[in-house]
């Protein structure tokens, strides 16, 4: 079995489980916004973490599908590296070469770590390319195990990684990327 056909595979079966499971949830909660204690919506400002040389990304803390912190921000030439701390998970570029629409600097040269199985295994990606990548974990995409990388003050206009996530996307998943686009957008464009 090729990699293509295994990622293919896995996405089908992940996204069957996922829709059945998310059937149930509707909705979309405001990424920016909080309750201000009268059930009013208040606007709630992000900043971006420091931009670093290198940055470190738990996959799957306490046992879960997510990516912590899901915003890393590293300069140009600055690397980042996965750790695997529960389950099967990978860090894995949106991109023609791992099977989806990009969503990363034109330029910019597409990652996949493979899924890690051991807990405490590590992989990393260097970023020589300005802008913002949107990575997700191949079995966990469906369930909104999605990340974001900025490189750089990348100016937030034409970066893929910031547009809206298209069809094909698990309702999860979208949100994730919406809630993460808005983040960094809020941030860059301040």
């Amino acid at each position: 079995m090729t990699d293509s056909t295994r990622r293919q595979f896995l996405r089908s079966a992940t996204t069957a489980t996922a829709t059945a499971s998310l059937a149930a949830l509707a909705g979309c909660a405001g990424v920016l916004s909080e309750e201000d204690g009268t059930g009013q919506q208040t606007t709630v400002d992000y900043t971006l973490p420091e931009e670093t040389e290198s940055a470190e990304v738990e996959m799957g803390p306490d046992g879960t599908n997510l990516f912590a912190p899901e915003i890393v921000r590293v300069e140009a030439g600055g690397t980042v590296t996965w750790t695997n701390v529960s389950a099967n998970h990978s860090a894995t570029a949106y991109a023609p070469a791992t099977d989806y629409p990009q969503r990363i600097p034109d330029e910019a040269a597409p990652w996949d770590t493979g899924v890690l199985v051991e807990n405490g295994a590590s992989a990393s990606h260097t970023f020589e390319t300005p802008g913002v990548y949107d990575y997700y974990c191949t079995p966990h995409e469906p369930f909104g195990m999605v990340g974001t990388v900025v490189v750089g003050d990348p100016d937030p206009e034409d970066q893929p990684g910031l547009t809206p996530p298209g069809d094909g996307r698990s309702d999860k998943a979208a949100s994730k990327i919406e809630a993460l686009n808005a983040k960094v957008r809020s941030a860059l464009d301040s």
